[in-house]
């Protein structure tokens, strides 16, 4: 009877050292799977972003949109990619060649988001979700660009819409502040995490200095921004991530201090004009 008892305590303990070894392996694999999952996503987001843009402008090419220029950049394969040409001017085209209502629309906001000072920019539920859908001008990947920092190794999607599931998936542009297309009196505001389950994304944002480079390609050309200057703001604090008078200007938003997140830590980037 007593040596019934022991082996069923023995594999009692067996049991538990079992379960605690797998509890800790389970602990440590956690973020690396964690971080091969969301990098994997980020990445399919990026590509099914690219692909689409590089059709859309196929498409244009061979319609007669988008005529020859020996100017104009080329792929590897000589496909035409006028995405990659860096906006110098001040200001952006008055139109585009494709995907122009989109870009109409995207133009005339921040001309009115300037005027009206940004007045519906007054709660988290205001910058959350987007004021349009990509679907209605024929776009299925849900993303409007992508954000790269060299310094950081960083490329992300960028999304429409400062909530957590774009958040997850890449970056999430604050509505009610300028759209990512550039051009005077704008201020394009993206929320990024300040790592997300093993994955850095903007952890290590503290090591962006004035600048460093920061660039935004959208789907008609590319934007240049250079870092000028960093803040540490409240995260009800809306007055930071306005609009500046006479500025083109880039806004990088995350949570500070890291793990701890009672506050926001923000990179003010203004665009390369020269």
């Amino acid at each position: 009877m007593k040596t019934k008892q022991k082996k069923k305590k023995k594999i009692i303990i067996v049991i538990i050292l079992i379960l605690i070894f797998l509890t800790g392996l389970g602990f440590f694999l956690y973020p690396i799977v964690s971080r091969v999952a969301i990098n994997k996503k980020v990445d399919e987001n990026i590509i099914t972003f690219e692909e689409e843009r590089d059709k859309i402008i196929q498409e244009a090419v061979q319609s007669g949109k988008i005529s020859s220029d020996k100017n104009m950049p080329v792929d590897e394969k000589g496909n035409y990619t006028p995405y990659k040409m860096v906006l110098k001017n001040l200001e952006p085209e008055e139109e585009q060649p494709y995907l122009d209502e989109l870009f109409q629309y995207m133009r005339t906001r921040n001309k009115e988001l300037f005027t009206e000072k940004q007045k519906s920019l007054n709660s988290p539920a205001s910058y959350m979700y987007p004021e349009i859908d990509l679907k209605n001008y024929g776009i299925k990947s849900e993303s409007v660009g992508t954000l790269e920092i060299d310094k950081l190794e960083l490329k992300l999607p960028i999304f429409l819409g400062a909530n957590d599931p774009n958040l997850v998936a890449g970056c999430g542009h604050l509505t009610n502040t300028s759209y990512p297309i550039g051009g005077n009196n704008t201020n394009c505001v993206v929320a990024i995490h300040r790592g997300l389950g093993g994955s850095d994304f903007l952890r290590y944002v503290e090591k962006l200095e004035k600048g460093d480079m920061v660039r935004v390609e959208n789907f008609w050309y590319t934007l240049e921004y250079k870092v000028t200057d960093v803040k540490i703001i409240q995260p009800d604090d809306v007055q930071p991530i306005l609009i500046k008078n006479n500025k083109d200007m880039l806004t990088l938003y995350t949570c500070h201090p890291y793990g701890i997140n009672s506050q926001r830590y923000i990179v003010y980037c203004e665009r390369i004009t020269n």
